[in-house]
Order: structure tokens, then C-alpha cells, then sequence
């Protein structure tokens, strides 16, 4: 019962930040949650502990929780990353290609899948798939390291999108993209899979929006009545 209901504030508060509602900065106190939800402080700790490890809050010792707010320079750094090592991966993948040619009906499956989450117009289902097709590209790599690194950058910049993502989630790129860079690795075309690949994350870049997101921290307390 415990865990259910710290897993219910969890999704509660996520929902809240994937939604805008909780923007960037927003402090999240514990006395204030555990009142406007009646409940101890116990299952909001452990709930805020699991988004800081989503990297969806930040705690601050002394000072508390709050909405994470990535600075521009952090932004740049994890991207100039990501497109360093997802080269690398298409790279590798092309190279398995042969050994693991089931794995690319999954991806399919999962572009699929892409497609219908934005039919239903659910950013948080969109990124859980954008994360799923890239990992799975990566895999291809076998490179356990590369993988673990890849699974850190790609969540940072799915939180990333969230807050400040211009999006298009009703005439969306992304599954032509990522079925284009499948069709490359398929045929063993290692520049046109790393062109293709590059071309899309930065697509991603060109999207983020930092302006979007005016630093108006509403009511915590009216906010979650939404949810609650």
C-alpha cells in the first residue's frame, strides 16, 4: 500500500512537470505536498527521490526540491555528446546489421508505436518510444558502455524536450526519420546512416524552445487539484 502510493504521487508530480503545469524552478516542498494531498511526508520523499533520479527534480540540500531547470550551456554540452556517440552507434550498427537482423523488425514495431503515440497526442508516450528505437539502435553496437551512456544523455534530452520542446505532435518528423536511418543501416550505407542520424538530432536541437517556458511559478496546491 506503501509503495502504491508513493508510486501514485510519482506519476502524479511527473505528469504535472510532462504537462508544463509544474514549469522548471517550481519549488516542490514536502510540507506542502503532504498537505494538499493528506498524506504524510514519507511517500512524497520517496516520490521526489525517483523523479531526482529521473532527473526530472533537482533537490538542493538544505534548500529542497525543485522542477529541474537546465541552464543552456548543460543543454548544449549533453547534445554535442549525444550526436558524438549516436554517430558512432549507427556506425557499429551497420557493421552488425547482418548478425542481428531481427532486432530491426522490433525497431519497426516500435516506430509503430511511435506513430500511434502521437495520434493520441501523448508527449510522455512519444518519448518513451523515441527512447526505445534509439537504444535499440545502440544496442546493435554490443558496446555495454556506449549503451549505459547513451540510455543517461537520451533521458536528459527527452526531460529536455519536455520543458522546452516546440514539438509538433500533430505532423510529426521523427518516425520518418528514424525509419530513414533504419533503411541506411539496412543497406550497410555508414555515411548516409551518420548523415541521416546527425540531420535528426539536430532537428531535435532546432525545436527546443527557450523562450517557451516564462518563469511564473503558479500554485502548487491548485495545480495538483488537477491531478489529485
Amino acid at each position: 500500500m506503501k509503495n502504491g502510493l508513493e508510486s501514485k504521487i510519482y506519476k502524479m508530480l511527473k505528469k504535472a512537470i510532462i504537462n508544463r503545469d509544474l514549469v522548471p524552478g517550481t519549488k516542490l516542498s514536502e510540507e506542502t505536498l503532504a498537505k494538499t494531498l493528506n498524506v504524510s511526508r514519507t511517500p512524497i520523499r520517496s516520490a521526489l527521490q525517483r523523479l531526482s533520479y529521473d532527473m526530472y527534480v533537482k533537490i538542493i540540500p538544505r534548500k529542497g526540491a525543485y522542477v529541474n531547470q537546465p541552464t543552456l550551456t548543460e543543454v548544449e554540452d549533453v547534445f554535442e555528446m549525444r550526436i558524438l556517440l549516436e554517430d558512432y552507434a549507427v556506425m557499429k550498427a551497420c557493421q552488425n546489421y547482418g548478425k542481428f537482423k531481427s532486432t530491426f523488425e522490433n525497431i519497426e514495431k516500435i516506430i509503430r508505436d511511435e506513430i500511434n503515440a502521437y495520434k493520441s497526442q501523448k508527449l510522455d508516450d512519444v518519448l518513451d518510444k523515441v527512447f526505445d528505437i534509439h537504444i535499440e539502435i545502440a544496442k546493435l553496437s554490443k558496446n555495454e558502455i556506449l549503451i549505459n551512456q547513451l540510455r543517461e544523455l537520451i533521458s536528459l534530452t527527452n526531460i529536455y524536450l519536455t520543458f522546452y520542446s516546440d514539438m509538433k505532435l500533430d505532423n510529426p518528423t521523427s518516425p520518418k526519420e528514424h525509419l530513414d536511418i533504419l533503411e541506411a543501416i539496412k543497406v550497410n550505407d555508414v555515411d548516409l546512416a551518420r548523415k541521416r542520424m546527425k540531420h535528426h538530432i539536430n532537428g531535435i536541437i532546432s525545436r527546443l524552445n527557450f523562450e517557451k517556458i516564462e518563469q511564473n511559478y503558479n500554485d502548487v496546491e491548485k495545480i495538483l487539484s488537477k491531478y489529485n
